[in-house]
């Protein structure tokens, strides 16, 4: 069971504040270690409880072709799907395959 973007964006908050109220009291170098390890919970938040290796599961409402040749290569796609905000309201219109599309229509594709 992986979590959803809610859970996702309050745990970001939650170290957000976490790493503002410790950079009060700690000095800045232990300030920037701890930023760092948030910053690895963050990129990991993804993963956990899927699984599964990166790129296993197609995003919702991507087709076949689109993710066969955009997706499978994006950066921002995760064991549990797209982590592109755009693309989680509107499956389909991220740049990436925007552009593909656009090359598609134009025959560079």
């Amino acid at each position: 069971m992986s979590l959803t973007s809610e859970e996702k964006g309050i745990i970001e908050e939650a170290l957000s504040v976490y790493v503002q109220i410790v950079s009060r009291q700690v000095p800045p170098q232990q300030v920037q270690q701890l930023a760092a390890v948030a910053q690895g919970i963050v990129k990991k938040l993804d993963q956990v409880g899927s699984g599964a290796q990166k790129g296993a599961n197609k995003p919702a409402g991507i087709s076949d072709e689109w993710f066969k040749n955009v997706c499978s290569s994006c950066e921002k796609l995760e064991a549990s799907g797209c982590s592109d905000k755009v693309t989680e309201k509107f499956p389909g219109k991220c740049d990436p395959i925007l552009h593909y599309e656009r090359d598609k229509v134009l025959g560079k594709r």
